[in-house]
């Protein structure tokens, strides 16, 4: 039997990257939300919630979601999405106004997931929202200010998109690649809800509702990960790029 004489770095070993993720994540006041039945919230057998691994914070269910999420055990567990179906959860008040957030989904689609993510500030305000469609990711907020795209990457498998705002510029990140965009995004100074897979609590919409097996969702309410300096925020990306890579 072969023998290295070597110690092993940090997360080397199977399961390893998944606990030096959620560290990472603890660290820089994120939250975690994994697709795993412990962790889902189900009231008359219908999911009407998904509880954080890190915070104890707990996204409830969209308005027009009346229990259409499903649950596949796998592994790797997913939240399921059906197209035109509005399947989403909210985390409501998240900060008095957006002054920066990271958003980062690791999921399954056959191209057409749509929405992913939205970070909203009322109908009267403005949204910016993640999304996948026509063969790209791609983010942008609702008053037209700005957007960033990049090509799909990861074929059939587990998909990693991060999204990043610092107030001041909109970063994407997708398979090694990034883009980014300066804007100054209005609307933005009010309170904010975070919606996991729709981008209201408004019913109808159905353009905007896709196909997808969300795996993992990660949102940090108050920095911005992507192009900070910040050696705990480099750490935090790195550990999910790691996670992404190993685990899934």
């Amino acid at each position: 039997m072969l023998k290295i004489a070597a110690k092993l770095p940090p997360g080397t070993l199977v399961g390893g990257q998944d606990a030096l993720l959620a560290k990472a994540v603890l660290a820089t006041g994120g939250a975690r939300f994994i697709a795993r039945e412990a962790d889902l919230v189900r009231t008359d057998g219908k999911i009407t919630g998904w509880r954080d691994s890190v915070l104890s914070v707990q996204a409830g269910a969209a308005t027009p979601n009346t229990g259409n999420s499903g649950y596949e055990a796998g592994p790797p567990g997913a939240l399921t999405c059906q197209e035109g179906v509005n399947c989403g959860f909210t985390l409501p008040g998240f900060a008095p106004e957006v002054e920066g957030f990271t958003v980062a989904v690791i999921y399954r689609s056959q191209g057409e997931a749509r929405t992913l993510a939205t970070i909203f500030t009322g109908q009267t305000n403005n949204l910016i929202f993640l999304a996948e469609a026509e063969g790209r990711v791609l983010a942008k907020d609702k008053a037209a200010s700005v957007e960033v795209a990049l090509p799909l990457t990861g074929g059939a498998g587990a998909k990693l998109v991060i999204l990043g705002f610092d107030g001041r510029t909109l970063r994407l990140e997708m398979g090694g690649q990034t883009a980014e965009a300066a804007a100054k995004v209005p609307g933005l100074a009010h309170q904010a809800d975070f919606f996991i897979g729709c981008r209201s609590n408004r019913a109808g919409l159905a353009k905007t509702l896709g196909q997808s097996r969300l795996h993992e969702v990660l949102f940090w309410p108050d920095r911005s990960l992507p192009g900070s300096t910040d050696a705990e925020d480099q750490a935090a990306l790195a550990a999910l790029r790691r996670h992404h890579r190993w685990d899934y």
